[in-house]
Formats: structure tokens, sequence, C-alpha cells
């Protein structure tokens, strides 16, 4: 028997799914790519946006498609809070809440073996209510057997008790439970004998580790006077192996800048904290419910960056929060300014049932909304080409996690993505080292003929910067992507194409990419055919 897995959302969706895939695989089902034929689908949804919710459905119908007489099992956030809308779906055979992943195997696998043998099966619903998400669910050492990846996540911690006004994840998940610390250790320690060179540690609200027992920040009472997710840092720094430890998150409205002082002196932790700000205006926040001010917020930045100016700190903004105003926006902009973010996640606000911003008058339109993240957005690529230029002519070590002949990519400690690869002839070629026939240059792309013509006109558009694939390409790349797109025409009128051309991106081994180096084939004066290839 085979079966498929989508995820959607958060790292905790990402751990739960292997913890799933390894109960399977320890049955002796055969776990296959998403888009191939399987007995079973598996999707772990989130409903941390209306988006999410809509891609949770459309990778439902997406995957039944694929296989008509499959299992469907849908399992996560949007399954534990709208367990009524997947139910009434044709499609959905299965539907599990939040704290009960750990039994889906068994009704996966029964559903299966009727399915075999021919028999009619009504939908299996299992949910538990919001009162009964108590206790931590335990699923083992997850071995995440099935990653090619260096890095490897552990979860540490479910729930969270701070209600954000926006926020419909305590609802789904529960107040906080966190895992025992020895079970934490054991699992690092397994995936570190297993060559695992970094180990993220994720939870839904991580900073909240151990606060339902008693462990707060303010409090330093076990035998070690540590508390909280310190107890685990310090732990793990003791731990024997080559690895780092990167944090998944840590909200300010749990801590402070004391509180960060003391995390950021352990010596695996990487030099990278996700800090979720959601907003740079005061009342904005207060209507959040996010219980610290801007002001703190960049307290904790600059302590984080006496401890080491090149730290990388990552966020997540929302905007068009019911009551925001210009004003509110442009205290957001001064803010990812002022911090200097690595990266931002931004997101257009999103009422969610549940919660209570969903009773607040929307004040945002969606044409405004759209117009602000996308500001936003821009905003956000700048700064973080600021922050890569602080980190020129400094040596990271750069933890691999991909790679192909001679083409790798990884992240160094503070975040940053880098590719590198040896003797790129591309490289070479963009940047005058081996003679060319070239076409046009500027600061960011070289056009030269291509060395073996499929057509009368044949060019090449390379970027100077290395680019592996589109696949690599990131937000601070839009840049350089739309100069690259608007070159085409100008090209094209260069070389005499009025009477129309094809632009070709190959990507990837299917796509028949020979060249690891972003280029895009120009070709005219000749009848294309299609479909191509």
């Amino acid at each position: 028997m085979k079966i498929a897995f989508h995820t959607l959302g958060c790292k905790v969706n990402q751990y739960e799914t292997e913890a799933m895939k390894e109960e399977f695989i320890s049955r002796g089902v055969e776990v296959v790519g998403e888009d191939e034929a399987a007995d079973a689908y598996v999707i772990n949804t989130c409903t941390v946006t209306s988006v999410a919710d809509s891609k949770s459905r459309k990778y439902i119908r997406r995957m039944k498609k694929i296989s008509p007489d499959s299992v469907m099992a849908v399992t996560g956030c949007y399954a534990q809070t709208a367990s009524e809308e997947l139910e009434v779906m044709p499609d959905v055979d299965i539907v599990i809440g939040n704290n009960l992943k750990s039994t889906i195997c068994d009704e996966v696998m029964k559903a299966m073996e009727l399915r075999k043998a021919g028999k009619e099966t009504d939908t299996e619903t299992r949910v538990l209510p919001f009162s009964e998400l108590v206790g931590y669910e335990e699923t083992g050492i997850v071995i995440s057997s099935e990653s090619q990846m260096q890095r490897a996540y552990i979860k540490i911690e479910e729930g969270c008790n701070r209600f954000c006004s926006y926020c419909k994840i305590p609802y789904a998940r529960g107040t906080v439970r966190s895992r025992g610390i020895d079970e934490i250790i054991a699992e690092a320690k397994a995936l570190v004998d297993r060559g695992y060179k970094e180990i993220v540690l994720t939870g839904i609200n991580t900073a909240l580790y151990g606060s339902e027992k008693g462990f707060t920040f303010e409090r330093q009472d076990d035998e070690e006077g540590l508390s909280g997710i310190e107890a685990v840092l310090k732990r793990l720094d003791e731990l024997e192996g080559d690895f780092r430890v990167r944090l998944s998150s840590l909200e300010p409205n749990v801590v402070d800048k004391e509180h960060v002082e003391r995390i950021v002196k352990y010596k695996r932790l990487c030099r990278h904290l996700h800090l979720s700000i959601q907003s740079g205006s005061n009342d904005v926040l207060k209507g959040m419910k996010r219980r610290y001010t801007r002001d703190e917020y960049l307290a904790i930045v600059e302590a984080i960056r006496s401890v080491d100016p090149l730290y990388g700190i990552t966020t997540d903004i929302i905007v068009g929060f019911p009551g925001e105003t210009e004003e509110d926006f442009a205290d957001t902009l001064d803010i990812v300014d002022k911090a200097v973010f690595g990266r931002v996640h931004a997101f257009k606000f999103s009422p969610r049932q549940g919660t209570e911003a969903a009773k607040y008058k929307e004040t945002v339109t969606p044409a405004d909304k759209t117009t602000r993240v996308n500001e936003l957005i821009g905003r956000a690529e700048y700064v973080a080409q600021e922050f890569q230029k602080r980190n020129f002519g400094v040596v990271h070590r750069v933890l691999v996690e991909t790679f192909e002949e001679d083409y790798a990519t990884g992240y160094t400690s503070n975040y940053i993505k880098r590719s590198h690869m040896e003797d790129c002839i591309f490289c070479k070629l963009a940047k005058g080292e081996i003679p060319t026939d070239m076409v046009y240059e500027d600061d960011l792309i070289s056009v030269f003929r291509d060395a073996a013509p499929e057509a009368p006109v044949h060019v090449l558009m390379v970027p100077k910067k290395h680019v592996a694939s589109l696949n690599d390409l990131e937000d601070a790349d839009r840049e350089l992507m739309g100069h690259m797109m608007l070159k085409i025409k100008d090209i094209a009128a260069q070389e005499g194409l009025d009477n129309g051309y094809r632009t070709v991106i190959n990507t990837g081994e299917d796509g028949q990419q020979t060249v690891h180096h972003l280029h895009i084939h120009i070709l005219g004066r000749r009848k294309m055919t299609w479909p191509p290839g």
C-alpha cells in the first residue's frame, strides 16, 4: 500500500507530518510523492488565514483527482476548527483534530482495508473539544528518515495561551503543554547521531515552554537555576557532536530585553531569532493584544545586536488590521528600517471566525491592504539587502543543505541563504572572464549568443548574481527578475524579432536544466512548434 502527504503551514505541522510518515513506514506502508497515485492521502492543514483554509480545500480536491478511489484523511488546525465543513465534503473520508494525530495511522489503515475489500465507509471524525486539548501528545523520537536535509525539527511545545485578538491558533491548538526535557534531548541526540547538523526547536509558542508547570522567564527555580527554554538550551549546549541549534520563533509578548540577553549566550544557538512584531504602531499592537510596545520591541533588537551586530532577526507583520491608519502603517515601515530585518513575512489581515478581531469593524479596504502589503514587501526587500551588505567581507560558516554535482546551497548561522558553484561557466561568461559574443550588458545582467543555437536568433540572458534556478529566487530578487522581464522586449527589438519570439526558462532535472545558473533563452526568426519538448 502507498500513502502520500501534503503539509500546509508552520514548522510544527512539518514536524508532525514527519512523525506520521514514520508511523506508516513502520507498518510497511510506502510513502510516495504527493503527485503520485496512492491508496491514501493525508492533508495536514493550516488555518492561520482564510487563504490557508482555501489552500487546504484546494489540495483535498487536487489529490483526490489523482486517485479517485483513495482514502482522504484531513488533519491539523483547519480540521480541528472546521470539522463540520470538512465532513460534508464528498472527497473527505477521515477528519482528525489536533492532539489525536497519533491515531491517524490506525484510522487510515482501517479505511484502506475496507476500501480494498470493496466496502463503503462513512466519514470518520475524531476531534476533541477545546476544553479537552490538554496534555502533550507524545509521538516518540522522530528521526525524519525521509528527509535529505541537514536540518531537522524537534517539537518541544504545543498550544498558546496569549489569545491575541486576531489569532485563531489557540482555539485550534489549545493552551500550553510542554514536552519533557529528557525526551527532547533524547531526540536531539538521535538526530545528531544520524548526522543532522542543525536542530530547530519548534512549537506554537516556544517562549512559553514549561510555563504550565510554573516555569517562566521571571522565575528561575529549578535545580539548575534555569527555567523554560533556557533549560533546554543549556542541556543542548552540553550535548556532544558537531551541530547547531535554531529557535523557530520567540515571542516578544513573553520575553523582554533581559531575557533575550540570557538566551543569546548559549554557544550552539544560531545567531538568528525570529521575533514576531506584527505591527510597528502602538495603537495597532494594543488592538491586537500583543502586550508590548514598539520601544520595548526595539530594546530587544538593540540587546541582540549589542551581542552581535550581524545577528539575524526575522519577523511577521500584518497590514490592514481594523483601525490601522496611514500613520500606523508608516510606523510599521519605520520599524522595518530601524530593526534592519533579514526577512519579513508580510500578511494582509483576514478576520478569523471566533476571534475577538473578527468582531471589529474593518476600516482598511481590500485595495488599500494590497497596496500596503506590496509597499511593505518592497521596503523589506530593500532592508534585507542592506542587512546582507553588512555581512560583505565576513566569513560565515554555511550549513550545506542541498548539493547537486558542483552546486551547493545553505544558510549561515544568521539565516542568510548562500549559494555556491565551483567554476560556474555562466558566472564567468556574465562577468567577461570567458570571451563571448555579447549582445547586451548592464550592472545586473549579461546577454550573449548561445554557443549551440536552436534558432537563427538564440541569445541567453543571464543575471550576474549567481542564482541556481527559478526555485532559488528569494523576495530580494524581485527587482532583478523585473529588470530581466522588461529587458526581454528590448533585446527582441534589438535583434529584429518583430514577428514574434519565444522565451524559455528551464528549471530542474525534468525541465532539462543543464547549467545550474538561472538563464532565459530568447529564440526567434523561425516558426516555433507547440507543444515544445
